[in-house]
């Protein structure tokens, strides 16, 4: 399962952890795709059939919260660990430790399927892309200020065609007739500088 935001080029999901450091994500059953830390997937070697590239569930440790940043064209792997552990009475979703069934489960390659651990997992995705977001929203809002801008300038001229005094277009806008004659009285503008 992934995440996507609109108005971020991002991708959000959950990476198996190995013990040698190497990650996973998807697969087949009771095998999961490995993948190099920079995102790289591992293909399987059609000559090899016990190739390298898929290693069982049973290997998991823990997981991570990757994103598919594609304005840095780059591969991010966020740096909090979720543990696996083995005993389910064990598991403390506060200290993001996370049972996912025993060796023999298909359950690690799928934990971010939980419904109770997928708001967490968005949660620090969320973190990774705030500052994105925050970009997208005041391009958007300049973009639409601008429109708004535009069509408020249009009107005013139109006002000002058809006779009507600069007290009565300030008192509209809310400001003075001074603050509306400065704002668009061209002729007004020029004559100042």
């Amino acid at each position: 399962m992934s995440w996507f935001t609109e108005g971020s080029d991002h991708e959000g999901y959950v990476v198996c952890v190995f013990a040698d450091g190497m990650y996973g994500a998807g697969g087949k059953h009771m095998q999961i795709s490995l993948m190099t830390p920079d995102g790289n997937t591992i293909w399987e070697n059609d000559n090899e059939p016990d190739s390298a590239a898929w290693r069982p569930p049973s290997q998991v440790v823990g997981w991570k919260v990757a994103c598919s940043c594609e304005p840095h064209r780059k591969h991010v792997i966020l740096d909090e660990l979720w543990t696996r552990v083995w005993d389910p009475a064990e598991e403390d979703l506060t200290r993001r430790r996370i049972y996912a069934g025993g060796t023999s489960s298909d359950d690690a390659t799928y934990v971010s399927d939980r419904e109770d651990l997928e708001p967490l997992f968005i949660d620090q995705w969320h973190l990774h892309i705030a500052p994105d977001l925050h970009l997208h929203t005041i391009s958007t809002l300049g973009d639409q200020l601008k429109k708004i801008e535009t069509q408020l300038d249009d009107a005013v001229a139109a006002a000002r065609a058809d006779g009507l005094s600069w007290d009565k277009i300030g008192r509209a806008f809310g400001i003075t007739r001074q603050g509306a004659r400065k704002r668009w009285d061209k002729q007004a503008t020029d004559s100042t500088d």
